[in-house]
């Protein structure tokens, strides 16, 4: 005869899974083993379809996300998640600091990953600071489906990519840099993007356009994060299709006294950053230009001395019907040297103005709102929707900004002139309206007018 005990354990052991399948059958009536949730039951293409929206945007390979996951929840998904080689095609991989016990592991997950891609088109975001030599090889191999690369390198690993000639058929945008180089740039020279049929968007960071040899004739986009001037007129020669052009120069070599002029006709786009104590001979740059298709310019500080050449390129390129955008930090300029440039501009929707003085805001304020006077040989910028101005100098003129701001809002602005809709201008002094000038200005920003006034240690006035 059995041991009480022994029985009592026994029924002890089966009583939760009983009372467990009695509380199932009760509540769960339709609950069996044979039950597939209704997701089992769809298309493979539809599943497939499904997993692609569950890919993040811009994520580091984690098991915790897409596509790894998927591969975790069940035999079914794991199957399609292999076979949907999109699911694999957009590497985002960062090693920042990766200590190297965790690097095999890191690299066998890269492997694993392209192996899943197939043959379709890859979008590479591969950033690392450390000399992992193992990772170039392992990308490179995939060469020819590379179509969106961004690879941020050691110095170490360019080696790789000076006497490589990389077959890429279809990539079509690279964002290509390493580390700041300091003895070895001027020597470097990359070689292994110059054959991409179809490439047309390229940047460099923190490599100058001399260190790689690009298929500059079909370039549509170009930026450069350490460019130098003379960079500027070699980029466009070398670029006849270019329409976008950024440059941020790093250093400004003077340019020779008889350079080339440089007439381009598909460029809409120039903008050349520098530092705003940097000293750019503007006027030399823009002497040989004409760019009579440009859309949008930004350049470096403008003196006294840049407003001539400056106007002339203006009227040279034939500016005055296509240019929709212009941005210019200001040195202090003396008045009426800023409506030189401003008058011709007949098109321009979008002003902007960094550091600027009282003198060239005034004369702004001023003529928009006698912006049909004789002397500006038609209406004054009729065509301009938004104004600008970051870290003006001095106290805002308030009673000078409201005259302006109602005359080119208002219904009877002028013929062929639009409304004005959006002025945001920030000061670096502090300074207050009068009472019915700051009611006015709060009017016109209730009537829908995209007015912001603020002080860049003093707050928001309006």
């Amino acid at each position: 005869m059995p041991d009480l005990t022994y029985l009592r354990r026994k029924i002890d052991h089966h009583t939760p899974k009983t009372s467990l399948d009695v509380t199932a059958a009760k509540y769960l009536p339709g609950l069996d083993s044979d039950y597939a949730h209704p997701i089992q039951s769809l298309p493979f293409e539809l599943v497939s379809s499904i997993f692609l929206h569950c890919l993040p945007e811009r994520e580091q390979l984690h098991p915790l996300t897409a596509p790894l996951l998927l591969t975790r929840v069940c035999g079914t998904w794991r199957a399609i998640a292999l076979r949907t080689p999109k699911l694999w095609c957009s590497v985002f991989f960062e090693l920042f600091n990766v200590p190297p016990s965790l690097l095999p592991s890191k690299i066998q997950m890269l492997k694993y990953w392209l192996a899943h891609g197939a043959a379709h088109p890859l979008t590479i975001h591969l950033h690392y600071r450390q000399p992992f030599e193992d990772v170039v090889p392992l990308i490179s191999a995939q060469s020819k489906r590379w179509e969106d690369v961004d690879l941020f390198l050691h110095p170490s690993t360019l080696a790789a990519f000076s006497s490589a000639e990389l077959q890429l058929p279809v990539l079509r945008r690279l964002s290509f840099g390493c580390l700041p180089l300091r003895d070895t740039a001027s020597s470097l020279h990359i070689t292994a993007f110059s054959d991409a049929p179809q490439l047309a968007d390229v940047s460099l960071l923190k490599l100058p356009p001399s260190a790689v040899a690009l298929p500059w004739a079909q370039l549509t986009r170009f930026y450069c994060q350490s460019a130098d001037l003379p960079d500027v007129l070699g980029v466009l020669h070398r670029a006849p299709a270019l329409q976008y052009l950024r440059l941020d120069l790093q250093q400004a070599t003077p340019l020779e006294p008889d350079c080339e002029p440089c007439e381009h006709a598909a460029l809409l786009e120039l903008t050349i950053h520098a530092h705003p104590a940097a000293a750019v001979p503007v006027r030399a740059l823009l002497a040989p230009l004409t760019l009579p298709a440009l859309r949008t310019l930004e350049l470096p500080p403008i003196g006294p001395s840049d407003i001539a050449p400056l106007a002339a390129f203006v009227t040279r390129s034939k500016l005055g019907k296509s240019l929709h955008r212009l941005a210019l930090p200001l040195a202090p300029l003396a008045p009426d040297d800023i409506l030189a440039v401003l008058r011709p501009l007949l098109a321009l929707e979008q002003l902007e103005l960094h550091y600027p003085s009282e003198a060239p805001l005034l004369d702004i304020l001023h003529t928009l709102v006698n912006y049909d006077a004789p002397e500006n040989d038609g209406a004054f910028l009729p065509e301009l929707r938004a104004v600008y101005i970051d870290c003006y100098r001095a106290a805002v003129p308030y009673g000078a900004l409201l005259a302006a701001l109602e005359a080119r809002y208002s219904d009877d602005a002028g013929q062929g002139t639009v409304q004005l809709d959006s002025f945001v201008l920030t000061a670096m002094t502090s300074s207050v309206p009068e009472p019915a000038d700051l009611l006015a200005l709060r009017l016109l920003k209730t009537h829908g007018m995209d007015i912001s006034i603020s002080h860049v240690f003093g707050g928001s006035v309006v």
